[in-house]
């Protein structure tokens, strides 16, 4: 995951924009909700510092009314995701901070806001902007409409969370098994001194995002070209080979990217260093 700062657009503001050119009785009936919307964001804003969006459940409840709660749901796709809506600029915005690329996977290319609370379960949320994340497409679809029930099962937020301190996402070599090729598995290797939670929060998000079958999947031509440039080197000095690949492959000084957690892995098996690179790569 790849840490980004909070879009600096304010919920009232938003959501202000959003209604601005609805018919007279729609913006009306939403202008209602100008004050909820941005309580809310408030209310939001406070629960992910603490890292604890798995207590809005109350926030889920609001408002009660079924129109209600689909008119909310449509200002984000009518008046803010769509192409010349008046809060198109803001969505253009966000999307923008991510550089183009997912930071959920760090991996995809931005296509649309994926929603860390889902709009259809918090339609006051629909237009919040730090709950407006950028995120590719597998990501945001994989993701749908999951919602923490407890505290582990919060996935990471890039505007909130930084664990790029420590090198949390690891890999291992699979050896080759009977007609299977070498692949890889990825998988959570915490810090020591990080509680269950953290643990817990850093799992349920390579769950919810299927990030180790999708990294499995993307390695195979990193493993085709590795296996290229170890041709010409001597045993000796493959596993230090690997271990400078892991590390030119940290992004702004964190370490748990696809790659460098691909190299890390594989700097670590023996069985690879002493000539298992030689094996097939896996298909991609």
């Amino acid at each position: 995951m790849r840490r980004l700062d909070p879009p600096d657009f304010d919920a009232r503001a938003t959501y202000r924009i959003c209604v601005s050119t609805a018919r007279p009785l729609l913006r009306a009936r939403l202008e209602k909700f100008e004050d909820a919307v941005a309580e809310a964001g408030d209310e939001y804003r406070e629960a992910a510092e603490k890292q604890a969006l798995h207590g809005l459940s109350a926030l889920a409840g609001r408002p009660g009314g079924y129109l209600d709660r689909k008119a909310l749901a449509k200002v984000y796709t009518a008046r803010m995701a769509r192409e010349n809506a008046p809060g198109r600029p803001v969505y253009d915005a966000i999307k923008r901070g991510a550089e183009d690329r997912c930071p959920l996977c760090g991996q995809g290319r931005v296509e649309t806001l994926d929603h860390h609370l889902p709009k259809g379960k918090y339609p006051l949320l629909g237009v919040v902007p730090v709950n407006l994340v950028p995120a590719c497409r597998d990501c945001n679809i994989g993701k749908s409409q999951a919602a923490p029930a407890a505290a582990g099962d919060q996935t990471l937020h890039p505007y909130f969370d930084d664990f790029s301190h420590h090198p949390w996402l690891s890999s291992r070599v699979r050896r080759p098994r009977g007609n299977e090729r070498m692949s890889m598995v990825f998988f959570v290797s915490a810090h020591p001194d990080w509680d269950a939670t953290v643990v817990a929060r850093l799992r349920t998000h390579l769950r919810v995002y299927n990030l180790n079958e999708r990294y499995r999947l993307q390695v195979s031509t990193h493993l085709a070209a590795t296996g290229n440039m170890l041709r010409a080197r001597p045993v000796r000095d493959v596993a230090r080979f690997l271990a400078r690949r892991a590390a030119e492959w940290t992004d702004d000084a964190n370490p748990n990217t696809l790659e460098s957690a691909l190299y890390r892995g594989l700097a670590a098996d023996d069985w690879y260093v002493n000539g298992g690179w030689r094996t097939k790569a896996p298909f991609g």
